[in-house]
């Protein structure tokens, strides 16, 4: 069960990782469209 336990914990790091990275680049392309709308 502790040989598994590691691979678990990596995987869903990576996974929240991965999440969180492309809803960061999500919202600063979102955050960027509307600036140039406002010029």
């Amino acid at each position: 069960m502790d040989k598994y336990a590691g691979y678990v914990i990596v995987v869903y790091v990576v996974t929240f990782v991965l999440l969180g990275g492309y809803l960061a680049w999500m919202w600063l392309r979102l955050r960027g469209l509307r600036e140039e709308d406002r010029e």
